[in-house]
């Protein structure tokens, strides 16, 4: 399943990995209108991977022939008809750009109207873990099986800053795998996700850790999403339900306010639970 860039649409289909098949459907799901958009035929290799464009007038393959080979093809959902006729190696981790008008992957970048692959190092050499780019395509983050991610322009032409050890502390060695990837709304925030069940918030501007871990059931993270404003985050595993976290500092300090009987933190605690900061009175007086 993948929604569309914008959101707006869904696509969803049933395949068999290393196979070639007879009868091979994607359909396209309207979201807002909750009705069925089209249903294409893909009859041959297995997909492997798929990318949908804005409104899902684009759909983009990686297919995985008999000979463990990839390639990528590209459809237009609206003719129903294929575009681009397979044959360049497809990268891993295909995702789109918001726009719908670059693609990147595994050390690969393509772009209308040829959407010929070339060569793209997102992670200098490492093996690739997650792509993610910000809603307003901005930023490309790319995350490697070190813990290590790196941030892009938008259009690839050059690195912003790297972020090494993204989890701190780090969950035992080896050094946790990048995971998934999710860029807020604003674009200011970073939510990295590993194969130990880390789960790290970082401030996009000064490139610095927002807190410690956030706390998982300890699966790897596979899929992270922001809400609309920002102040929701969502995290899915294979074998547990979908986590959410309230990032709206407001509600945390309410909460706090709350569970204090409204005279917020004492010293000690402060200490404890607040350590990189100067104590200050955050409870209004009852």
């Amino acid at each position: 399943m993948r929604f569309s860039t914008d959101g707006t649409r869904l696509g969803y289909g049933v395949t068999a990995a290393g196979h070639t098949l007879g009868t091979e459907s994607f359909t396209i799901w309207d979201v807002p209108h909750e009705h069925v958009v089209t249903t294409l035929d893909l009859s041959g290799p297995s997909v492997a991977e798929a990318a949908l464009g804005p409104e899902g007038r684009t759909l983009h393959l990686t297919r995985l022939g008999d000979d463990d080979r990839s390639f990528g093809e590209v459809w237009d959902t609206r003719s129903r008809r294929r575009i681009k006729v397979p044959g360049d190696p497809a990268g891993d981790h295909a995702t789109l750009r918001g726009d719908g008008r670059l693609l990147a992957g595994d050390g690969t970048a393509a772009r209308p109207p040829s959407w010929r692959w070339s060569g793209a190092d997102l992670v200098e050499g490492s093996p690739l873990g997650a792509l993610a780019f910000s809603p307003d395509g901005s930023r490309l983050a790319a995350g490697d099986m070190t813990g290590r991610v790196t941030l892009w322009d938008g259009d690839l032409r050059h690195r912003v800053t790297t972020l090494p050890n993204t989890f701190r502390p780090p969950i035992g060695p080896p050094p946790e795998a990048v995971s998934a990837l999710a860029i807020s709304p604003d674009g200011r925030t970073l939510a990295v996700g590993g194969s130990n069940g880390g789960l790290q918030l970082w401030d996009v501007p000064t490139g610095q850790p927002i807190g410690g871990l956030l706390t998982t059931p300890g699966e790897a993270v596979y899929t992270l999403a922001f809400d609309a404003r920002g102040t929701t985050l969502y995290a899915g595993s294979t074998h547990v339900p979908l986590q959410r976290y309230d990032l709206d500092p407001a509600h945390a300090l309410s909460r706090v306010c709350t569970r204090t009987g409204g005279s917020g933190l004492s010293r000690a605690q402060w200490h404890t639970y607040v350590p990189d900061a100067p104590y200050r009175r955050v409870c209004s007086p009852a």
